[in-house]
């Protein structure tokens, strides 16, 4: 973070008040779909209370603090609500797309270009296929920029947030192939590893080995694995052995913990560490609420962890953050086995309204339960990086395409035989739409009539593998 010492405070502060607000507007957002809104039949929407909750710390980073104009962001499709409250503090986001999330014209459940009406940069509907997306957006930008088309806008780093669960998705395999051949540098995917997918806990043993295949595919791996609190204790006596537990606990284990609290916590290291005085000295330093806050502040819920490896993160190479969280985290159900798409009741949202200060009738509000005058968060969000430039909706020029050339042909012509001609012709007339098509086709040119034209005069070429 740049800036002085109080500079850096003062901002980590406010980043921290931004995160609670953006914690209570994505839960109420569902909540208001699911139990407040009389559709006539009584049914749910659902809306993944706690897949967002795992994002709020990670996003509020991002959109507050660290993106530019030029970044473009896949959101981890079940992350949506987390979107839009961000988008509605920044103004971009309606409050009657809030009202109506998950309804016709509302905000939609999953980021998309096409329906919603907040600066969505990639649609992340269909699980694993957005975050491949970002990849090949940066390749495309480099080839935009080789090009010098775009000499105003500077390049910006792409960006996927994704589950740790979308790692079993194929296309992002192949898509992480495809990455290294071209020598992929422009970007980020930061991976919620909250360990529980829809319908299980993830294996950690098998997820570091998706760590592993990162970097032999030329990705710097960056682990943020503990928040501040956590280094702090580990440096006290006795520290050691509790990060060793940490490190140790089965997944499984961690998560029904995190879910029944402080009491539950102090059980479990007492009777594992209980051959270890230096550490229970150090657990018994902590009342139940402070062990438990302890035990859970892991790196992907720690503002200042987050922007320590954001800031430290090289520019020369793709960078995978794993960041390790909770799924929802803040929330009543936080580690549950069956939160996945589990939603609060009507007793756990108005305990939380409690917690974060919010009356009746104030659910809405951008300010309501914050610890600072509103004057001062509009002035911040009015200073924030991502939006100084407004929308990011950009509009090239239409290409001119002059005289489309005409095709002889005698007797019948196949469909591949005659898009292979016009692009011949195209290319050689030359100009401004030659210049800009980029063909794509498989290693199998000679066969599918192909071969000649794939790298034809002055339209570009973007080969794939063969093997289809």
């Amino acid at each position: 973070m740049e800036g002085s010492v109080p500079q850096r405070a003062a901002t980590l502060a406010m980043l921290r008040q931004l995160e609670r607000k953006v914690l209570w507007l994505s839960s109420y957002m569902i909540h208001h779909a699911n139990h407040e809104v009389d559709r006539g039949d009584g049914l749910k929407v659902g809306g993944h209370q706690a897949s967002s909750a795992s994002l709020v710390t990670l996003m509020t980073a991002l959109y507050f603090h660290v993106l530019r104009p030029e970044d473009r962001v896949a959101v981890k499709p079940h992350a949506s609500p987390v979107f839009h409250a961000i988008q509605y503090l920044l103004g971009n986001q309606s409050l009657d797309k809030l009202q109506n999330f998950r309804a016709f014209g509302g905000a939609q459940s999953y980021p998309s270009r096409t329906k919603d009406k907040a600066d969505v940069d990639f649609s992340t509907g269909s699980v694993g296929l957005g975050i491949a997306e970002t990849g090949f957006a940066s390749l495309v930008q480099d080839y935009v920029h080789a090009k010098g088309w775009s000499p105003n806008w500077p390049k910006g780093r792409m960006i996927g947030i994704m589950g740790d669960a979308e790692i079993d998705e194929g296309n992002v395999h192949e898509a992480l192939l495809e990455y290294w051949k071209h020598g992929l540098e422009n970007c980020w995917w930061i991976i919620d590893y909250n360990r529980q997918s829809l319908d299980s806990v993830v294996s950690d043993r098998l997820f570091m080995k998706m760590a592993a295949l990162f970097e032999n595919l030329g990705w710097k791996v960056v682990l943020i694995k503990y928040g501040k609190l956590l280094q702090r204790a580990f440096a006290e006596p006795g520290g050691q052995r509790l990060k060793e537990w940490i490190d140790d606990c089965p997944n499984m284990v961690y998560s029904a913990l995190v879910f029944q609290g402080g009491g539950a916590w102090r059980r479990q290291l007492e009777d594992d560490l209980a051959i270890h005085p230096d550490t229970l000295a150090l657990l018994r330093r902590h009342d139940d609420a402070a062990l438990a806050r302890l035990m859970t502040n892991l790196g992907g819920h720690d503002l200042q962890a987050i922007l320590e490896a954001f800031d430290e993160a090289p520019t020369n190479q793709p960078v995978c953050f794993i960041a390790y969280t909770i799924k929802g985290f803040g929330l009543p159900f936080q580690g549950h086995k069956d939160n996945h798409s589990g939603l609060m009741t009507k007793a756990q949202l108005g305990d939380l309204r409690s917690r974060e200060g919010i009356n009746q009738g104030e659910e809405w509000d951008k300010f309501a339960g914050l610890d600072v005058p509103p004057t001062e968060v509009e002035a911040f969000l009015e200073r924030v990086p991502f939006v100084a430039k407004g929308t990011r909706r950009l509009k090239a020029e239409p290409v001119p395409i002059g005289t489309f050339p005409k095709i002889e042909a005698k007797g019948q012509v196949s469909t591949q035989a005659g898009f292979g001609r016009v692009l011949d012709e195209i290319a050689r007339a030359a100009g401004p739409l030659a210049d800009r098509i980029v063909t794509t086709s498989p290693d199998v040119t000679v066969s599918t009539n192909l071969g000649t034209r794939t790298c034809s005069s002055s339209a570009g070429c973007c080969r794939r593998r063969s093997g289809r």
